[in-house]
């Protein structure tokens, strides 16, 4: 009667932007010597629509991940060295601070707040969740995708 297979829909998703922006920025810390990527090469070898990759390296650009050059031989690089730049900073430019409830972003709107156990034990899945991205730096995903591709690492 109108109930939903509890499977169905449940889901904690990451957006389209920010999985484009961790593709985008795994291919850029693969680069021998750092070399820049226009976005016509990133959107061909990642298979991700250009017109949507623009908008994304414009947020990297803005946020600091990347830093974008004009003119022959321009395109994207890295402002920092891959170990440097974790999940959780991509995630931060491209999605604001992480929360899972509406509660966790404004705690002024609920009138529970400070005696709600449920804010309480989301809060301690965030951090872990949030622990566990700034611990995921590009090196390491680099070296994850190297091994998937078959390349030695």
């Amino acid at each position: 009667e109108g109930r939903r297979d509890p499977i169905e829909g449940a889901n904690v998703q990451f957006s389209r932007g920010f999985d484009y922006a961790v593709r985008s920025l795994v291919f850029l810390a693969g680069r021998p010597d750092g070399k820049s990527s226009d976005l016509d090469s990133i959107a061909r070898t990642q298979k991700l629509p250009r017109s949507y990759l623009a908008k994304v390296m414009r947020s990297l650009v803005r946020g600091g991940i990347v830093t974008s050059n004009y003119g022959r031989g321009g395109g994207y690089i890295l402002r920092r060295p891959p170990q440097e730049i974790n999940l959780l900073d991509i995630y931060e430019v491209m999605e604001g601070k992480m929360f899972f409830v509406e509660c966790m972003k404004d705690k002024k709107g609920c009138d529970l707040y400070g005696g709600c156990v449920q804010f309480r034990e989301l809060d301690k899945v965030r951090k872990k969740v949030e622990d566990a991205f700034r611990e995921t730096t590009l090196a390491s995903l680099t070296k994850s995708n190297n091994s998937i591709e078959g390349n030695p690492a």
